[in-house]
């Protein structure tokens, strides 16, 4: 068409067709675009809404009896352990009592023991007595190293003994969780591998379960008090 005969009021109409023409075609592009772009958004929210259903897949009855049974196991060895060191404690808490009655009393009250070596004297609290001489001090009674090896061992059996009382709390809580009607698979899974790394030594024992070897200490130490006189004996008792 030769556009050179037409009218300008003619011209003015074609631009505007033509420009019409042009924002139909950017609407209909921009409308797919949009469409497109709100089935790939779907699509993803589809695929997962898929994955979370099948990550938190609800753990099934046999599944939930099998770890029921697993916590019977291992609050039973629980229980086990805490006798053990009900057992361990009074044991070592009836040697304490002993070596306190045979210990040497000083003038003001003191308990004290004489080191294997006859040089050094300790209170029964660990603080050294400068001003008195060990030689007044039978070697039949007790030394400070016996003593002290005690009171070492009354306070790792107190540790153990929160460890299982901590252990114990944490099967109860999970024996709740087992009757939880939304207890899902990963979940359990993750109650097991709880249960499983935080396992006190004592219960590994009574379940049979190797457990790390303590640090074999090749020969014998030289005994060094000084490194004594921080520690504390543990009051007697429950």
């Amino acid at each position: 068409m030769d556009v050179s005969t037409l009218s300008p009021m003619r011209l003015e109409f074609l631009r505007r067709a033509e420009w019409r023409r042009e924002e139909e075609r950017r609407s209909v592009e921009r409308d797919q675009k949009q469409r497109k772009d709100r089935e790939d958004r779907e699509r993803r929210e589809d695929i997962a809404d898929d994955i979370d259903m099948v990550v938190s897949v609800l753990a099934t009855e046999s599944e939930i009896a099998e770890f029921a049974v697993t916590l019977d196991t291992y609050d039973a060895a629980t229980i086990e352990a805490l006798q053990e060191n009900d057992e361990a404690l009074r044991e070592v808490r009836e040697e304490l009592d002993r070596m306190l009655e045979l210990a040497y009393v000083l003038p003001d009250g003191r308990r004290v023991f004489k080191t294997e070596d006859g040089l050094r004297v300790f209170d029964e609290n660990g603080v050294e007595v400068t001003d008195f001489d060990p030689e007044e001090i039978e070697d039949s009674r007790p030394r400070y190293e016996a003593f002290l090896e005690a009171t070492k061992r009354d306070q790792q059996l107190v540790e153990e003994r929160n460890e299982l009382f901590e252990y114990q709390s944490d099967l109860d809580e999970a024996r709740e969780r087992l009757d939880d009607d939304d207890l899902t698979h990963e979940e359990l899974e993750e109650l097991k591998a709880a249960l499983e790394r935080d396992k006190p030594d004592a219960v590994k024992r009574a379940l049979g379960e190797e457990t790390e070897p303590a640090p074999v200490i090749e020969g014998e130490a030289e005994f060094d008090p000084a490194l004594l006189s921080p520690l504390r004996p543990r009051p007697l008792g429950p």
